[in-house]
């Protein structure tokens, strides 16, 4: 789902090199590209033409692909097994927690090029919404539990990422989401700490998490039981059912997304995020930092 183009296509330029059933086969219109249909329409179109298509939500402002890599030496549970990682995992750490907001001493950000960021009024640090497709994201018929929504709804900081290219935004799979207890944590915690206060379960979201944003996806080649394809295991070359091959991708990682800024960076009525009002941030660089990049601070012996 993770494209500005029609979704889930099977892209081939050589149309007589696969045939699989098309939607008109299974009574569904081509035209179907609500969220379940289009998973298995088996559509295929030829590299030049899927350019000229749109993804069904451009129209209603979604405008970044969002991506969830895993983080190669932070897999799974490192960054939030222990304050320190925490801490340091991204810029928003503060062992002091000055800004309540905070979940916890660090928390979850979403990486965002600068001029998207500033096309949508979102200053770096700000607190931004994470919305995928409405039609079952957070969860489907969200919009009749008002109370589960707020748990889910995706809500994290919004860092400046030079090194992303626009249209792409991106935010690292492996921090504990948040759950019913630790929003009920922030609400009545002493601390106001995303911690549930029965079971001690910490999050690193206020609300919701990159998780918010995907789903479970079945393969645009599950009806092609024809198509030669590789075993799951080894190299040896078959047809038919294969797991890799026809089964629903059980980790879902990327889909395109809204962002829309929540709340100021700032505290105390500060607009801006602290450490970009101090010029320490990718686009706010005072002189002073960008001396220091070019190494105005060193001297030669």
């Amino acid at each position: 789902d993770g494209t500005f183009y029609e979704p889930n296509t099977i892209v081939c330029g050589a149309t007589a090199l696969i045939r699989p059933k098309g939607p008109e086969d299974y009574e569904l219109s081509r035209d179907d590209l609500s969220m379940e249909v289009r998973q298995v329409r088996n559509v295929v179109i030829a590299p030049a033409e899927v350019t000229k298509t749109v993804h069904p939500r451009r129209k209603d402002g979604f405008t970044l692909i969002y991506i969830t890599p895993k983080y190669r030496h932070g897999a799974h549970t490192t960054p939030v097994d222990l304050d320190l990682m925490a801490l340091w995992f991204g810029p928003f750490g503060d062992v002091y927690r000055q800004d309540k907001r905070m979940p916890w001493v660090g928390e979850g950000y979403v990486d965002v090029n600068p001029e998207d960021a500033r096309e949508l009024g979102i200053n770096d640090g700000d607190y931004v919404w994470v919305d995928a497709d409405p039609e079952d994201r957070p969860f489907r018929g969200w919009q009749e539990k008002p109370e589960d929504y707020k748990v889910h709804r995706a809500l994290m900081r919004a860092r400046y990422y030079l090194g992303l290219p626009r249209g792409v935004a991106r935010s690292w799979f492996n921090m504990f989401v948040a759950t019913y207890g630790s929003v009920e944590g922030q609400e009545k915690n002493p601390d106001q700490l995303a911690r549930n206060p029965r079971t001690g379960y910490q999050a690193m979201f206020r609300a919701g998490s990159h998780q918010s944003a995907t789903r479970a996806w079945l393969r645009p080649t599950l009806m092609t039981d024809s198509l030669a394809r590789k075993e799951l295991f080894g190299q040896v070359i078959g047809k038919g059912f294969a797991p890799d091959i026809h089964c629903t991708v059980g980790a879902p990682k990327e889909s395109l997304v809204k962002l829309t800024k929540a709340e100021d960076g700032g505290i105390e009525g500060a607009r801006l995020w602290r450490p970009a009002s101090l010029g320490l941030r990718p686009t706010y660089e005072s002189e002073t930092m960008k001396k220091f990049m070019k190494g105005g601070f060193v001297t030669g012996t």
